[in-house]
């Protein structure tokens, strides 16, 4: 037993059956975790009330199917939905939560192209405002991006929406994407010992 070459045998074993089941099992690991979905949300002041008493008092009037209604203040929530993930969707299905009292009262859906569709199938009015909004994208192959614009009113007692959250049944995970100045402002140069930020 001590005239056994062991290297050419533990080599045949590694570069052999053994490497590639191990290559194979790191492949279907890396192919079957949770697609990364980046979302992007923007939140933009249209009209916001002053809390201060001693100012003007205003109210934003907006019309819809000849009935006019009135809101104290309005929100423009732009949300923007990226498959970074490596698979491609014929279509996913997500929906959009708005915080406890806020209020969406009109959805703009923007799809990329005449070849996708962007549809949302909850009903959002002025009349019928809805805290929770559901939405399909048909396809959502890698790479594609689509965009909403939410109109959002909350109550008068708050300063700015809460936060907005995104889920979906789908085995997926919603990942932030900032923007470039974003990633320039935390971006740091070292040069030596001086670090420029």
């Amino acid at each position: 037993m001590t005239d056994i070459n062991w290297i050419p045998i533990v080599a045949a074993l590694i570069g052999g059956g053994a490497a590639g089941a191990i290559i194979t099992a790191i492949i279907s690991t890396y192919r079957s975790r949770r697609q990364p979905i980046g979302r992007r949300i923007d939140i933009v002041p249209v009209f916001r009330q002053s809390n201060d008493s001693k100012s003007l008092r205003a109210k934003i009037a907006i019309a819809h199917e000849n009935k006019i209604n009135t809101f104290e203040n309005l929100f423009l929530a732009e949300v923007q939905i990226v498959n970074r993930g490596n698979s491609d969707l014929q279509e996913f299905i997500f929906g959009v939560t708005l915080g406890k009292e806020d209020r969406c009262i009109f959805v703009e859906t923007i799809a990329p192209d005449r070849h996708h569709n962007n549809i949302q199938t909850t009903l959002v009015t002025p009349d019928n405002p809805r805290s929770e909004i559901d939405f399909r994208l048909a396809p959502f192959n890698r790479g594609d991006s689509y965009a909403l614009k939410m109109y959002v009113v909350i109550p008068a007692n708050q300063i700015e929406p809460q936060e907005i959250k995104l889920g979906s049944s789908s085995p997926v995970k919603f990942i932030d994407m900032p923007t470039i100045v974003e990633l320039l402002s935390n971006a740091a140069l070292k040069v030596g010992p001086i670090r420029i930020g």
